[in-house]
């Protein structure tokens, strides 16, 4: 889907001026220089909130503008690059936020079941070890528990350091 409004963006020292793309969502579609190396320093337009799996790139020759309605004074060229500069950053410090406060959300909630896992497996002890003195069992069941609470800490900190 496209809109009638346009943007522009600066791209080594130059202005780019294209219209703007609404993802399947329905909302505006964020726009990224590409640093692959199949489409190095290529423009596309992508599903900001990542809801639907919206990838475009940009076709220079499928924009329908005027090159002579955007030309304007240098330090107004200036102005719209460094202001879309700190826009692009600031997309990419909230997607970087909402990124870590989904892995915190995940993380607490594995906390949760790991606390009334411990808490279930601790009243089941006792009540073997009351009835059946399974002092042995309860020295294995110990083990496992420890053993599975270090595997989730080594998780979490891989995962931590991979960001």
């Amino acid at each position: 889907m496209e809109t009638s409004s346009s943007s522009t963006m600066a791209i080594n020292g130059g202005i780019i001026k294209f219209k703007n793309r609404k993802c399947s969502c329905g909302i505006k579609a964020a726009v990224k220089i590409s640093e692959s190396q199949n489409n190095p320093k290529k423009l596309y337009f992508f599903c900001e909130k990542g809801k639907c799996n919206f990838y475009k790139f940009w076709d220079p020759d499928n924009e329908e503008f005027n090159q002579t309605e955007f030309i304007g004074s240098n330090s107004q060229r200036y102005d719209g690059r460094e202001n879309f500069q700190i826009q692009q950053e600031m997309r990419n410090v909230m997607q970087t936020l909402d990124i870590l406060w989904q892995r915190v959300q995940h993380l607490e909630s594995l906390h949760v079941r790991m606390h009334n896992l411990e808490t279930n497996i601790h009243g089941r002890m006792h009540t073997l070890e009351s009835t059946q003195g399974g002092s042995r069992l309860m020295w294995v069941v110990n083990m496992v528990l420890f053993g599975v609470t270090m595997a989730v800490f080594v998780f979490s900190i891989t995962s931590n350091h991979g960001m």
